[in-house]
């Protein structure tokens, strides 16, 4: 479960930002873990431009950092750094991240700050039963600090790791418990970008009879007029070769007088829609994280969706009986249909803004003063720009060209 997330100088966030999945009070779109009411789900708006969607890259580059996932071995590999680059102090400045989460009912707090040659600064506590504990801090300037009782295994490891790479690295390397369950909590975030329409990842998974049934149900629920899913090799050289199958749908067939007759097959890329398209890739990781209590990101998850559809998503993450491990769903968009009634509290609710300078602030619903009724409708307050967030648009004119001389 994540808690919080704090990011300094990455992309178009210049100056340190802190998001938060703690709720600012109890409610029904929130659960509870130790001393926290942790969000179920979380929605980020801002203008095109805005920073929104970095603030989610900033969230998977950390974990993909955690992962290793770009394979860093040697000393002179390295790392991915992407800092704010409209400022000459920054461009050349590190960058830093740092998650709070919990795991078997501990919470952790892990963190660090690096370029793309060197890990300056790594850290990591633990708080069991209400006291923060320090398992290892580390520092390129400091002393390297591991607690000699309660991080065992990274005792003996400091000066066997590199400076360009995470002490994490070496002690799950040295198969470290607690290192092991800090980057198998890091696999479970997962990000996937909402205008990628191709579902492949669930096209993989329909030979499980159980995610079949399930994510034939939650095509049904949609209405999307599709009776069954298949697959099958897809005919292309390549393809066949790579072992690449095709996602077909099973639709029913009529005769002239509407009478049903049989059924007939469509691929899910060619002949389905945009938006049925974009129903079948996001219900995939949706089934996945909830059946595994992960955490979900998705940025502009209401692309190609019909909004009633993207309301479903979302109340899937509220429902109980379906969201039983508490997973989390994290998601920007452009759809203000989601601040109407009640889907969405004010404590779930974050805006993106930039600054003149180009720098990317965030802040939550629930800290903006504005002073409306508990009753008010919050898309017609942010629409109204009473909450910042959104494009100040200009008038635009033709030039003329005839009076140019």
């Amino acid at each position: 479960m994540l808690v919080q997330f704090e990011v300094n100088n990455f992309a178009s966030i210049k100056d340190t930002v802190t998001f938060s999945l703690n709720a600012g009070k109890k409610d029904t779109h929130s659960f509870p873990v130790r001393k926290y009411d942790l969000l179920q789900s979380v929605v980020l708006y801002g203008a095109n431009a805005s920073g929104k969607s970095n603030l989610l890259k900033a969230m998977n580059m950390m974990a993909s950092l955690v992962l290793n996932k770009n394979k860093v071995s040697s000393s002179v590999d390295q790392l991915e750094h992407q800092p704010f680059l409209l400022n000459s102090e920054t461009e050349t400045a590190s960058t830093s991240f740092e998650m709070v989460f919990i795991v078997d009912d501990i919470i952790y707090r892990y963190g660090f700050e690096y370029d793309s040659q060197t890990v300056y600064a790594e850290w990591l506590f633990a708080d069991e039963k209400g006291t923060e504990a320090k398992l290892f801090y580390r520092d390129i300037d400091d002393k390297f600090y591991v607690n000699p009782t309660k991080f065992k295994e990274g005792k003996g490891l400091e000066d066997r790791t590199l400076e360009n790479h995470l002490f994490l690295w070496k002690c799950d390397s040295e198969n470290g418990k607690i290192s092991k369950k800090i980057i198998r909590w890091f696999f479970q975030l997962t990000m996937i970008d909402g205008l990628d329409n191709r579902g492949q990842n669930a096209t993989n998974k329909l030979e499980d009879t159980s995610f079949k049934k399930n994510i034939l149900e939650l095509v049904k629920v949609a209405d999307l007029g599709i009776l069954d899913i298949e697959t099958k090799e897809e005919d292309d050289i390549f393809a066949i070769f790579n072992g690449v199958k095709e996602t077909i749908t099973i639709h029913k067939k009529f005769d002239k007088d509407n009478n049903p007759i049989g059924d007939v097959e469509f691929s899910l890329k060619k002949n389905e829609s945009l938006g049925t398209r974009k129903f079948f890739a996001v219900s995939s990781p949706i089934l996945d994280t909830l059946e595994h209590g992960k955490i979900l990101i998705i940025d502009e998850l209401d692309a190609s969706l019909h909004p009633l559809l993207t309301m479903h998503l979302i109340k899937m993450f509220h429902n109980k009986e379906l969201n039983k491990k508490n997973a989390q769903l994290i998601f920007a968009t452009h759809d203000t249909n989601l601040l109407q009634d009640d889907l969405l509290c004010r404590d779930q609710v974050w805006f993106a803004e930039k600054d003149k300078y180009g720098a990317t602030d965030i802040y939550s619903l629930l800290e903006y003063k504005v002073k409306t009724r508990k009753d008010s409708n919050k898309e017609k307050l942010y629409l109204q720009g009473r909450y910042g967030a959104i494009p100040y648009i200009g008038e635009f004119h033709f030039e003329d060209l005839e009076n140019e001389s």
